[in-house]
């Protein structure tokens, strides 16, 4: 277990759930559709007229300097007002700078020709120009271009001012429009995009696998409207005060129907020690170049739509404190996950922390019950979890290494996890939250179910009754003895008259904790062990319980002494214990 805690505390992962009362509908209050039509009537975006029949947006303006060039780039929608299918004009698109510098920009080569009767289409024009100096883009024009006379003749159809806060500088930039910046957990639309979805944030965590580390945002999704929609295509950048990483999202294509709620997740890559301060929304946008072979070749870039802000400390304590939990009760999971079944509910009915002297750390062993509310067996929903300190630092759970398959109907069913926790951890005001664990692809990350502020039961010792959930264990009278074997050595066995009071609601097996006692001699030297089960086949029971120790001595120790634990094996092969009492003789 050394080891275990060595890598423990080498990856201490920022994870507590960065959450608003805008959050999960089972914890707080939902932000309404008038709320998301808000956000989106602060970014409407302009139409302006360029003949009769159409209509353009600016939907997108990149001005990136990059080393001795500069990438010049427009995404322009083009709507067809007629009734008929109307033919895109070929104008040239020119954007000019604040020396007034003019640049034709390139249309991309899949640039569409027509657009349908009252329909719309997206046109990108980008142009790369030896420019090694930074430079703001003031305005941008339309132009026909009249070649069939000598000289051509050039009418400007239409010129559009560029509001600084609208062009995109690259993923360095800072957004500065007003309505564009918002605080963690605030709800947001991209009107961009022509999309009605409204968006919360609602989590944001680390996560180390064998892949390296990764901060992973948690989004909410909903659609306001009465007709079906799909999420729009988006991602991420984490800014740090010197870095920006790039995440994209986990899933796919994801439709919701009329006032249907889900939730998608942006993975960043990162590195350990990144803390952000601030997230962009980002889209991206597509340019392609035709080839000699026919093929075209795609240039892309993102560019950013909205900054959320993560308020100081948000990196290692979140934004407001848990909901204070009480043992036993019901977790309020978050009422749109597809995890955990709607006719199961999930408890905390233990938490320990124990002191580990002989590896210098300390253990937690935490105990959840699933109660299966319905007629017909559930599968046992593999949950993760994770302690969170006051001073914001993440432990994840360790599941125990095994479990029955499912609950049996009006029945419950018991599973530990373990955290191992460093010396100085007291377990005051510690915070416990949920996870599902999903896969996309090679893509996994956690997605959260609930949170709440725990806490930690006191460990006494008490030489009668042992609390071992879901049994409690009434001990009548021990006594330990020295048996003198023909070998010329001693072994010693302990008596117990027990007295075992069940949960019967409560279904056990094979894979329930165990006792485990351990005998130590006169100096504290541990000379045996035995494990016994309380469920199963050589079970302890009620009455006169004999326990061989495993321990032969050439000599009869006095005094000596037995430690009974509560044992189980986590999913790493690690065996996790609790001291429970001490017998001393």
């Amino acid at each position: 277990m050394n080891k275990t805690m060595k890598k423990s505390l080498v990856t201490l992962a920022l994870s507590t759930a960065i959450l608003t009362t805008a959050a999960f509908p089972a914890w707080a209050a939902e932000a309404s559709s008038q709320a998301f039509a808000a956000a989106a009537g602060t970014s409407a975006i302009t139409s302006y007229n360029l003949t009769d029949n159409i209509q353009v947006e600016i939907k997108s303006i990149l001005n990136e300097h990059q080393s001795n060039t500069t990438k010049l780039g427009a995404v322009i929608r083009f709507k067809n007002t007629s009734g008929k299918i109307t033919r895109i004009p070929d104008f040239e698109l020119r954007v000019h700078m604040a020396d007034g510098v003019a640049y034709t920009l390139q249309p991309s080569s899949k640039n569409p020709k027509s657009i349908q009767p009252k329909g719309q289409q997206e046109l990108s024009y980008l142009a790369t120009v030896d420019r090694s100096d930074d430079i703001a883009l003031t305005d941008i024009s339309w132009v026909d271009v009249n070649v069939e006379v000598y000289p051509k003749q050039e009418t400007t159809l239409l010129t559009v001012q560029t509001d600084p806060s609208t062009v995109w500088n690259g993923s360095d930039s800072t957004i500065t429009k007003p309505a564009a910046i918002l605080k963690w957990g605030e709800p947001f639309t991209l009107p961009s995009l022509h999309s009605s979805v409204g968006f919360i944030p609602v989590d944001i965590h680390k996560e180390i696998t064998a892949k390296g580390v990764s901060t992973v945002v948690q989004i909410q999704v909903v659609n306001p409207t009465n007709e079906r929609q799909t999420v729009p295509s988006f991602g991420l950048d984490g800014k740090t005060e010197s870095k920006v990483y790039s995440g994209n999202r986990a899933e796919a294509t994801v439709t919701l129907d009329p006032g249907e709620k889900k939730y998608i997740h942006i993975v960043i890559p990162t590195d350990l020690d990144a803390e952000f301060s601030s997230l962009n929304v980002v889209t991206a946008e597509s340019f392609y170049t035709a080839g000699g072979d026919g093929k075209s070749s795609e240039d892309t870039y993102r560019v950013g739509r909205i900054n959320i802000l993560l308020p100081s400390g948000a990196a290692t304590q979140g934004v407001i404190p848990a909901p204070d939990y009480t043992l036993g009760t019901p977790v309020k999971l978050d009422s749109t996950n597809k995890f955990v079944p709607a006719n199961v509910d999930v408890s905390l009915v233990e938490l320990h922390v124990t002191s580990n002297e002989e590896d210098g750390f300390n253990t937690a062993i935490a105990k959840f019950k699933l109660i299966n509310n319905s007629d017909r067996p559930i599968p046992i929903p593999a949950i993760q979890t994770e302690l969170v300190s006051k001073d914001g630092y993440a432990y994840a759970g360790k599941r125990q290494g095994a479990t029955a398959l499912s609950v049996v109907p009006k029945a419950s069913y018991v599973v530990s996890y373990s955290y191992a926790l460093p010396a100085s951890e007291t377990g005051e005001n510690l915070k416990m939250n949920l996870y599902s664990q999903q896969a996309n692809g090679d893509t996994t990350y956690k997605s959260l179910l609930a949170t709440a502020k725990v806490p930690v039961q006191k460990n006494e010792l008490d030489p009668k009754i042992l609390h071992v959930y879901p049994y409690e264990i009434g001990i009548k009278d021990w006594s330990i003895s020295a048996i003198f074997q023909g070998n010329m050595s001693y072994s010693y066995k302990l008596k117990l008259e027990l007295d075992l009071k069940p949960d019967k609601l409560v279904t056990v097996d094979k894979f329930n904790n165990n006792l485990l006692f351990e005998l130590f001699d006169n100096v504290g030297n541990p000379v045996g062990s035995a494990t016994e089960s309380l469920s199963g086949v050589g079970r302890l029971f009620n009455g006169t319980n004999t326990i061989n120790l495993n321990a032969n001595s050439s000599q009869l120790d006095f005094p000596i002494q037995v430690k009974v634990f509560e044992s189980f094996t986590n999913e790493y092969g690690e065996t996790v214990k609790r001291l429970l009492t001490t017998f001393k003789q």
